[in-house]
């Protein structure tokens, strides 16, 4: 992404204080390698790496944090990819919004509430308040950059899921968040591919004029 190796080496010593950190500079850290060329092999979720990072790392260094055993890690990497499967398999494989974050990192949200031993009910709420928060981040290409918006994603992504295990949850009322998970995620579908639809003519366009001008 261009940064410098002074740059890189003080933010790498900026995010390695709390939790959060430590999976934001994770996640971003190999999102950037693995799109840069890196040839190291990644486990995958629902057909992509970057999305297997999104919901892998976050999960790994909560298990690291808490002490958690190898069968709960497991348990919550089973829920994450079926989450995370299920959310793609709703929003479709053509979509403008960008899909390892509104899908993968809300996985991973509710995955890191059953890590903590959260209840049904409070994984829910971590993909309604995931729902509030970074639905219709678009998709404009692989590039190192998505580095960027999966560290956001995945901070989003442990704000939500500590929230949810305190009971703080977006209202029902609130923009697109719903009763149900299964209702939020509809609707992030029908904004994505509804709401959406001119979308990645609009990025392609873009794009195209930029290398008009080369």
């Amino acid at each position: 992404m261009g940064c410098t190796e002074p740059a890189c080496a003080a933010l790498s010593q900026d995010f390695r204080t709390s939790e959060a950190d430590q999976m934001m500079s994770s996640v971003g850290a190999a999102i950037e390698s693995r799109l840069d060329g890196c040839p190291r092999a990644v486990t995958s979720s629902a057909g992509a790496g970057s999305k297997g990072l999104a919901l892998t790392i976050p999960l790994t260094v909560a298990a690291e944090r808490a002490g958690s055993s190898r069968q709960q890690l497991a348990r919550a990497l089973a829920f994450g990819h079926l989450v995370n499967s299920y959310i793609n398999a709703v929003i479709g494989k053509l979509s403008a919004v960008c899909t390892c974050a509104a899908a993968a990192s809300t996985a991973a949200s509710a995955a890191l509430v059953k890590l903590w031993g959260g209840s049904e009910q409070q994984m829910g709420f971590a993909i309604r308040n995931m729902t509030g928060t970074i639905s219709g981040m678009i998709c404009d290409g692989g590039k190192t950059g998505c580095a960027m918006k999966l560290s956001m994603a995945t901070s989003a992504a442990y704000l939500c899921a500590r929230m949810a295990m305190n009971g703080s949850v977006l209202r029902v009322s609130d923009g697109i968040c719903a009763a149900t998970p299964e209702q939020c995620i509809a609707n992030i579908a029908q904004v994505a591919n509804v709401g959406m639809a001119d979308v990645d003519a609009q990025i392609l366009s873009i794009m195209l004029a930029k290398m008009a001008v080369r």
